[in-house]
């Protein structure tokens, strides 16, 4: 008797458990504007960059901010009489790779009229959708924290030339001269940074980086991200070196009640530049801001969640110039704290150099230069000396945060797979060479119609 070879059922299941959307806030206290930080009241503060994207194209439709002006249509080429407006972005759209750099975002800005966002792109087809928006059922998690907290709507990028230089501006308050994603062979030598004014002041700080192994080299996407592992001051000393750790280490430290006084949060996986899925990002973003909310550290905590640069995406608001050089386009921005003025949409004008400039104010430090000294106050979006904003996860569900699991474990449970479908073939085939004139088993032959 023919034997057959039992049925295999192959199955890999990852399961990303995130943690459930804030619920209600309780109302804010009255909207004083607060310059000086009164003692004690924010003593951690987070920064959260994600990457590649404008204002336009994640808010730019709300009320009562800013948004999309009517009627505007962008030339398809700089010669051209037809014209691209803005449209809703369907999900196949959302996931075009724009290109993104000094060049494309000049191209795009030029020379204030604003009318370039198109034609800088490679080709028209994928120029096309660098018109398209989002909108708060796209992006259910982060309108409800607009809804909740603060939102600024004139955020610039501090530089035109990508990730990397603006990254570094987050942290040093100057792109060192950078016009590229790519650090200098030699790295980046000679800037002080945020990182120095803490130790010099003796206040904690660690640099989170999704899926960051120490062991190995950093990738150049890694290093784009965060600057200090192009620079031999941190990297070249084990305990400063040691302060950039996996974003596994975050939740781990707020369960401790460890969380630094300043902490930077990066991510890879889920970054959000196109082409991959803005979802994934506000999913990575959702669980380090309700696993915030669950800890103690949540109650004197100030976390700004804002972008690297626009990614290619179209943004009306002509950048403005400060110390005589252009800014980038406006990204998001967002002031999440118990002190944020709930609700609001904060019309400063503002940069990536009021990033060091906040952690400055906070902590009582002196400015790394003019672009930070210079550079308008984060706080304006905070009321300090209101009655705080509880916390307010929804009931009824898992609140601790569980990372997504490694990229790495993922591969391996790719090959597992592949390699299980692999033998299976290799055992029928070597069954075939042994009986290769066997006929199949006779099938029933239904009767003829009566």
């Amino acid at each position: 008797m023919r034997q057959r070879l039992p049925p295999m059922l192959c199955a890999v299941a990852i399961v990303a458990a995130l943690t459930t959307v804030v619920g209600p806030m309780s109302g804010a206290g009255a909207a004083t504007p607060v310059t000086t930080p009164t003692p004690g009241v924010i003593r951690h503060v987070i920064v959260v960059m994600q990457s590649g994207h404008s204002f336009d194209n994640y808010f730019g439709t709300r009320p009562k901010v800013d948004g999309i002006p009517a009627k505007v249509c962008e030339p398809v080429t700089s010669k051209s009489v037809s014209c691209k407006g803005p449209y809703h972005l369907s999900l196949d759209q959302a996931r075009a790779g724009l290109s993104d750099n000094l060049r494309v975002t000049s191209k795009a800005v030029d020379g204030g009229r604003m009318d370039g966002f198109v034609s800088a792109q490679p080709n028209v087809g994928v120029g096309s959708v660098a018109m398209g928006y989002f909108n708060s059922g796209d992006l259910p998690y982060y309108s409800s924290l607009a809804n909740k907290f603060t939102l600024f709507d004139h955020f610039y990028a501090q530089t035109q030339a990508g990730t990397l230089p603006n990254r570094l501006v987050s942290v040093a308050a100057t792109s060192d001269g950078i016009t590229s994603n790519t650090a200098p062979a030699f790295g980046i030598n000679g800037v002080t940074t945020i990182f120095d004014r803490l130790d010099q002041a003796h206040v904690s700080w660690k640099y989170y980086v999704q899926g960051y192994q120490s062991s190995q080299k950093p990738t150049a996407g890694e290093v784009s991200r965060t600057p200090l592992l192009a620079m031999p001051s941190i990297t070249g000393t084990p305990a400063r070196a040691g302060r950039i750790v996996n974003t596994s280490q975050y939740y781990v430290d707020l369960a401790k009640g460890q969380l630094p006084a300043v902490s930077y949060i990066s991510s890879t996986i889920d970054s959000e530049r196109s082409p991959q899925n803005p979802a994934h990002g506000e999913a990575f973003v959702r669980s380090l801001i309700n696993s915030l909310m669950q800890s103690s550290a949540w109650s004197q905590t100030a976390l700004l969640l804002t972008y690297d640069d626009s990614g290619g995406w179209y943004d009306h608001a002509n950048p403005p110039t400060v110390g005589g050089a252009q800014l980038g386009l406006r990204v998001p921005a967002l002031l999440i704290s118990p002190y944020a003025r709930a609700g609001y949409v904060d019309h400063m004008q503002l940069d990536t150099a009021s990033i060091p400039a906040m952690i400055e104010s906070i902590f009582h430090l002196p400015p790394l230069g003019l672009l930070d000294a210079n550079s308008g106050s984060i706080l304006s979006g905070a009321n300090l000396r209101q009655q705080p904003i509880s916390p307010a996860v929804s009931s009824g569900f898992p609140v601790a945060a569980v990372p997504r699991p490694a990229v790495y474990t993922i591969y391996l449970l790719y090959l597992a797979a592949f390699l299980g479908a692999a033998l299976l073939i290799a055992l029928a085939f070597i069954r075939y060479r042994r009986d290769p004139f066997q006929a199949p088993p006779a099938q029933s032959t239904p009767a003829p119609p009566t």
